[in-house]
């Protein structure tokens, strides 16, 4: 059996949690079609002379959100992973191009996949798989013990589609580096578990600290705070990673401020895309100096935020967000000013002067 390097290993987690923040790479550029019915019958979107990639209307309203979460948090809760005779819930799934990585057992095991056909298209299929124990996601931002391979080998994955979603099963039997064990693996996870993030919510008096990648459990857990802990004032962010989920995350941000609660981020808190975008929901806004806010354009529905019109209608919901966060003339210019200020693939950390001048902070408290 082969070893999986240090080099692949890492190149296939970052790959993954940029994937999780950002969504796909697509082109950048309108379709070259003449007309608007040429453009609409090929699939695209009409606008400004110009046809461009098509793009989904979000169906997520303050009305139905709570349905909504709900709705994925049961469809979440029947993936599984068996490890001989053992179940675990999946804490983790993203699968991207050709590579896959799943988290359970509280994140401390891990599957990463890899196979030639990719995760969508041609199936059934075969993959390679490394079975590997640590938390993936400490080890990454170098708060953990390294990762120890257990076992490697191949599995079957099929994927289906269904009328809702996506779901993809796999299974097979994997031995560790000495031939002498083997774990028998079987897997279904589903489109709604990609969405679910990562969050934890750690409440200390009162405030709750905020860490992992936000999703759809990252709503219902900021709900069940707000319901069972009137105590908790304030939304501490310790290192927030992004968004996996952009369109719940904006309705998280909207329970925030309604429960009048207030952001805070410490001198060496690391926050960046959608965590930003959560933290300016708060009503009092506090920034101690060091702390670093990330920010970048977007990518999704064969969009780029950087690369289409400010008044193309794919903007909409992000500027209905951040006017109501940050004002109706400040929200929209601080909006298109992260769109620039980096593309969808890289970050920028805001300077402490950035920070002022976009009043991020409504407190920024200086080191002494």
């Amino acid at each position: 059996m082969k070893k999986i390097s240090n080099s692949i290993f890492w190149r296939l987690t970052i790959v993954a949690m940029v994937f999780a923040m950002n969504s796909c790479i697509f082109p950048e550029k309108p379709k070259t079609f003449n007309n608007k019915s040429e453009c609409v019958t090929k699939g695209g979107y009409w606008y400004k002379g110009k046809c461009w990639p098509d793009f989904t209307e979000s169906t997520v309203t303050a009305a139905n959100v709570d349905a909504v979460v709900q709705a994925q948090m049961l469809r979440a809760g029947k993936a599984f992973v068996k490890i001989d005779d053992k179940r675990f819930n999946v804490g983790f799934f993203m699968p991207e191009g050709k590579e896959a990585i799943l988290s359970f057992n509280q994140y401390e095991e891990n599957l990463l996949l890899f196979s030639e056909f990719g995760f969508t298209g041609k199936k059934p299929f075969n993959a390679d798989a490394r079975y590997m124990k640590g938390n993936l996601f400490e080890a990454k931002n170098g708060t953990g013990m390294p990762l120890k391979p257990v076992a490697f080998g191949k599995v079957k994955v099929s994927i289906t589609e269904n009328f809702e979603e996506e779901e993809i099963k796999f299974s097979g039997s994997l031995e560790n580096k000495d031939n002498t064990k083997q774990y028998k693996v079987e897997v279904e996870v589903n489109e709604a578990v990609m969405g679910m993030g990562t969050s934890e919510f750690k409440i200390a008096g009162d405030q709750a600290f905020l860490s992992g990648t936000l999703g759809t459990i990252t709503y219902h857990q900021l709900k069940r705070i707000i319901k069972n802990n009137p105590e908790v004032k304030t939304i501490v962010f310790n290192r927030v990673e992004g968004s996996i989920n952009d369109e719940i995350n904006m309705h998280t941000g909207r329970i925030l401020r309604e429960a009048g609660l207030n952001t805070k981020v410490l001198s060496d808190s690391d926050i960046a895309s959608g965590g930003v975008d959560l933290f300016v929901a708060g009503v009092v806004r506090i920034v101690e100096k060091g702390a670093k806010l990330g920010v970048h354009s977007w990518e999704g529905d064969n969009l780029q935020g950087n690369k289409i019109p400010k008044d193309h209608p794919a903007h909409q919901y992000q500027l209905r967000y951040f006017s109501q966060m940050l004002g109706a003339k400040l929200g929209p210019d601080f909006y298109f000013y992260t769109l620039n200020a980096a593309p969808s693939e890289s970050i920028h950390y805001m300077s402490d002067k950035e920070i002022k001048d976009w009043k991020l902070a409504t407190f920024f408290v200086e080191k002494d």
